[in-house]
């Protein structure tokens, strides 16, 4: 019985550490990452997420809310028709993003952030696949979630790079299997931009537009 117990909290781990691991580093300053009519607003501490209506901004709402009021849909009809093109492609690349950060060193700040979290993920996973006490299915599990986190670390330098020798210099990119979350400030940012960075990511990591999210440090 005692073994069993310990391997279902070993399963748990190798399941929650990467989104555990993401969450501690993520953000240093309150943030909104927008998506479609709704955006997740995190703030400095683990825990301090909420979903919030973009129409209501300091309101909860629930995410299967798809009504809005008539006169707030003419004014963001009247938004989309002014921004043209532009706004289309923000919307189809899913990477619309606000955020706000009055921090010098925001980037060494997050980059310090993530190594240290996930490090100590990484700890926990070998502590896992190296105790015999586990089942083998389970030691298989947290090694294989152990070069995952290595495949994820090289993509995420690759990414970085690229961005950079193309004028991203402040740029911090997390990468989580099949997602990607990049943080970058730039002088007159814009939809460009957005399409660039998603262009970057989409060819080194093979995987949707629909899974980038794309965080402006102002």
């Amino acid at each position: 019985m005692v073994l069993k117990k310990k391997e279902i909290i070993a399963a748990s781990l190798v399941v929650l550490i990467g989104v555990a691991g993401y969450l501690n580093w993520s953000y240093q300053d309150t943030i909104r990452v927008q998506d479609g009519e709704s955006y997740v607003e995190t703030g400095k501490k683990l825990g301090e997420a909420q979903y919030v209506s973009s129409d209501t901004v300091a309101e909860e709402t629930s995410t299967d809310n798809a009504e809005q009021n008539d006169g707030e849909q003419a004014e963001e009809t009247a938004v989309t028709e002014d921004n043209g093109e532009q706004a289309t492609d923000s919307q189809e690349s899913n990477v619309t993003v606000e955020t706000a950060s009055d921090s010098g060193n925001y980037f060494e700040q997050a980059k310090m952030n993530k190594e240290t979290s996930r490090s100590k993920s990484l700890e926990i996973l070998n502590q896992t696949a190296e105790n015999e006490s586990f089942d083998a299915d389970i030691r298989k599990k947290a090694g294989d979630k152990i070069l995952e986190e290595a495949n994820n670390v090289q993509k995420e330098s690759e990414i970085e790079s690229i961005a950079q020798s193309k004028g991203y210099s402040e740029i911090c990119v997390y990468v989580d299997g099949s997602e990607a979350n990049i943080m970058v400030r730039k002088d007159g940012f814009s939809d460009e931009d957005v399409v660039k960075l998603t262009s970057i990511a989409t060819e080194q990591l093979k995987i949707s537009a629909q899974n980038i999210k794309i965080v402006e440090v102002k």
